[in-house]
């Protein structure tokens, strides 16, 4: 089976998000991370190989230049084929999936995180099935690893089960289940040398979103009154009450 797994990464929370010039998301390659739901995906493809050895994965994290360290964490889950692509058009998710699409073409399973990078809507996934030709899955949560082996994902109070019997394009939600596994500490140093290749994003076809530009909503985040609450579990518990009376006065 040929799997590719797209990852995106996102901003690691820790850092401050700041703006480039046009108004968009600095992506600075030491604050990229991989999601949860890159996470997921890049070990649904992990445990298929761990089932048949045969498996061949590649990986193609978004970002460019700036997705080497993210590419190099793959690269040590013994995964030797990693490349990335940096996106022409990156609000633009149509051109986005086209761009992946152009990837992907002869993959028997793509894996996609259920929000490709920091693009909450989660169009990617389904746009890119639809150009692709292949059905969708989505949201899937786990493996069952049994023989064939299937994705799962919850309903309500049901489980749904697919078979990988056809190419799919799934993408992936995290899942209490599923955790990516830690690296061996060789494959570490080896990822550190390892070589990362570059997918050149093609022009998209057909008309592209251009932004006519970017601006700062006024006020858009208010300044919020907080209170630090010390002292003895009593203290507190009398601070608290006493805040607590006051705003309902």
């Amino acid at each position: 089976m040929k799997i590719t797994v797209l990852l995106a990464g996102v901003l690691d929370p820790k850092w401050p998000v700041a703006p480039d010039d046009n108004g968009l998301p600095v992506r600075p390659a030491g604050q990229l991370a991989l999601s949860p739901f890159d996470e997921a995906a890049l070990e649904i493809a992990l445990k298929i190989r761990d089932k048949a050895s045969d498996t061949e994965i590649r990986a193609i994290v978004g970002g460019g230049e700036e997705a080497i360290k993210i590419a190099r964490t793959v690269c040590a889950l013994n995964v030797p084929d990693v490349v990335t692509i940096a996106h022409l058009t990156l609000w633009d998710q149509a051109a986005v999936a086209r761009e992946l699409a152009q990837c992907c073409l002869g993959s028997d399973l793509v894996l996609i995180g259920r929000e490709y990078g920091d693009c909450d809507d989660g169009l990617v996934p389904s746009m890119l099935a639809r150009l692709l030709g292949y059905d969708y899955f989505g949201r899937v949560q786990a493996l069952d690893t049994g023989e064939p082996p299937k994705l799962l994902r919850e309903n309500g109070a049901f489980v749904e089960q697919l078979l990988l019997d056809r190419p799919v394009v799934a993408s992936v939600t995290n899942d209490r289940r599923s955790r990516l596994r830690k690296p061996l500490m060789k494959n570490v140093m080896i990822a550190r040398q390892a070589q990362v290749g570059t997918v050149g994003a093609v022009a998209a076809q057909g008309d592209t979103l251009k932004l006519a530009g970017v601006s700062q909503m006024a006020g858009s985040r208010s300044a919020i009154e907080c209170t630090i609450i010390e002292g003895t579990l009593e203290q507190q518990a009398e601070l608290l009450a006493a805040l607590l009376l006051d705003d309902a006065a």
